[in-house]
């Protein structure tokens, strides 16, 4: 267990980098997110930090995906780097296996939905019913995904014992202000 707990801090360490470099790049979007909450780091921002990512990674929402974690992560009050992080499960080689799976999905789940269908179709039509499939099927995944991602980075969390370290405030030196069981939660 000591071995994975290692693992995931070393490969978090080297994430943590990259958010840094882009969030030093965009300033005012780090000020934004500042503002909003969405850069606080506790269990349960990072919990749906995840789950907004899962989210919005498992919709066909390409090409606005990071506006929508932005919104997100402000109205959720949810860890940014932590969504826009699980948002690559999304990427260019998953993605026509997902959009083609999200399609498969929708047309079946339309099957049981009592809508009519016209006997002769243009090609306008045939698109919109593949696209309202395909958006119906990301849903029927990216919904159960994201509640297994919030749970489950949860018990994840717990599992592995992980804490996040206490910062002292200023003028709390050696010696001085809660000690680190004090301030525990729990204690």
């Amino acid at each position: 267990m000591r071995w994975l707990r290692l693992k995931f801090l070393q490969g978090s360490r080297q994430r943590r980098g990259r958010i840094r470099a882009w969030l030093a790049r965009h300033p005012r979007v780090t000020a934004l997110l500042e503002r909003g909450g969405s850069l606080h780091i506790d269990e349960f921002a990072l919990a749906r930090g995840v789950s907004l990512g899962l989210f919005v990674g498992l919709t066909p929402t390409v090409g606005i995906q990071t506006a929508m974690m932005i919104v997100g992560s402000l109205a959720f009050r949810a860890n940014f780097p932590a969504a826009f992080v699980v948002s690559f499960v999304s990427n260019p080689v998953t993605m026509a296996p997902l959009y083609y799976g999200f399609n498969r999905l929708g047309q079946w789940m339309m099957s049981w939905l009592p809508v009519p269908r016209a006997a002769s179709r243009t090609l306008g039509d045939a698109i919109a019913e593949e696209t309202v499939a395909t958006l119906i099927g990301s849903m029927g995944v990216a919904i159960p995904a994201a509640v297994v991602g919030y749970f489950g980075f949860l018990w994840l969390w717990r599992r592995l014992g992980l804490h996040l370290p206490i910062r002292k405030g200023p003028g709390q030196g050696r010696g001085q202000g809660p000690s680190a069981s004090d301030s525990r939660p729990g204690s």
